[in-house]
């Protein structure tokens, strides 16, 4: 055998010796496999919807084509009953957005101000956020659409003859796992 064979085995040899010679790496293992389950989901949907007959304009009237003017308010209420199944699930969230293909005039959408307020049976809520829910309960969701009266630009008429399409606006339920 080579030097460097030979080296290499005493290294080797003298490294086991070590091992063995502080202590054995004895032990037990052992395992056992836990029962499995089914799971299955639950849901969250708005069914029956009811969005009366349109929009309002400032509480009033309801809105057709009338121009509207810094200060002006759109409002619409719609109903829906909840279906929830799911042991966890005793709060949600509730909030409107705009789809992405909203069209119109983009300096005039920008000054648009959406809020909602949510009534559970009737009954106004604090929030639109950790409301309790419960199956079937109704859940009225009015929308208002804000133009806000000494916005920046308004008085500049950088806004005037603008127009938008405000139409499909969603209402959108969302699980509140944290509130419950």
């Amino acid at each position: 055998m080579k030097k460097t064979t030979k080296g290499a085995l005493a290294a080797g040899t003298a490294a086991v010796l070590l091992m063995g010679g502080a202590g054995t790496l004895a032990f037990w293992t052992d395992s056992v496999t836990a029962t499995g389950t089914s799971i299955s989901s639950g849901h969250l949907k708005l069914t029956d919807a009811s969005c009366g007959n349109g929009w309002i304009l400032d509480g009033g009237a309801t809105y057709t084509s009338q121009l509207l003017v810094p200060g002006d308010k759109l409002t619409k209420s719609c109903t829906y009953k909840l279906d929830i199944a799911g042991e966890h699930l005793k709060k949600a969230d509730f909030a409107v957005t705009a789809p992405t293909d909203v069209t119109g005039a983009q300096a005039l959408i920008d000054e648009l101000d959406v809020t909602t307020s949510v009534k559970r049976n009737g009954v106004t809520q604090a929030s639109a956020t950790g409301v309790t829910v419960a199956n079937n309960d109704s859940i009225t969701v009015d929308i208002s659409i804000d133009w806000p009266y000494g916005a920046e630009d308004n008085d500049s008429n950088q806004l005037a003859g603008l127009s938008a399409t405000l139409d499909g606006l969603t209402v959108k339920v969302t699980q509140n796992h944290d509130a419950a």
